[in-house]
């Protein structure tokens, strides 16, 4: 039977790969529309103003959504020439001090992107572009990834604590 910790990174891990593929969608969605935008020039037809905003808008929200599944995979950039000359005892520490760092930056960007959010969502501010979307639709992308990349972070601490997976 799965400890209660295995449960909840089985569940994180299920969270993440869910909204990778979400980000894939958005993706092929800013793909797409991009493709029916450019053909549509082409063959005279006129600007669709939208297109451009909305793919800016995928960009940031594909980041963020496909993150945290890129480091709970380790699919993240590495040095891996120096990682892998370690010994089993230097590698566990350096992953603990890399995990160790990336928590607090993401716990940090987390807490003062939730405040940004909360303020913009008081204030009511849009953005100033055509769409004009509530800012706060755009800004809540980065807490929300850095949320879940600071728990990753978490549980690759506690594997290097663990010496699991070097």
């Amino acid at each position: 039977m799965p400890s209660a910790y295995d449960r909840i990174v089985q569940l994180f891990s299920r969270l993440n790969l869910g909204l990778a593929i979400l980000g894939a969608g958005v993706l092929f969605f800013a793909a797409t529309i991009i493709f029916i935008e450019v053909v549509s020039r082409a063959l005279g037809a006129g600007s669709r103003l939208w297109v451009i905003e909305v793919s800016e808008y995928s960009l940031l929200y594909i980041t963020f959504l496909g993150a945290p599944y890129l480091l709970e995979k380790n699919m993240h950039v590495t040095l891996d020439l120096l990682y892998d000359n370690l010994s089993t005892g230097w590698r566990a520490l350096a992953r603990l001090l890399n995990s160790t760092i990336g928590f607090a930056i993401c716990a940090v960007l987390t807490l003062i992107g939730i405040d940004v959010v909360i303020d913009q969502i008081g204030t009511g501010v849009r953005a100033a572009t055509v769409m004009a979307p509530p800012r706060y639709w755009i800004t809540m992308a980065l807490p929300f990834g850095m949320f879940l990349m600071a728990v990753q972070f978490v549980f690759q601490a506690i594997g290097a604590i663990r010496h699991e997976g070097l």
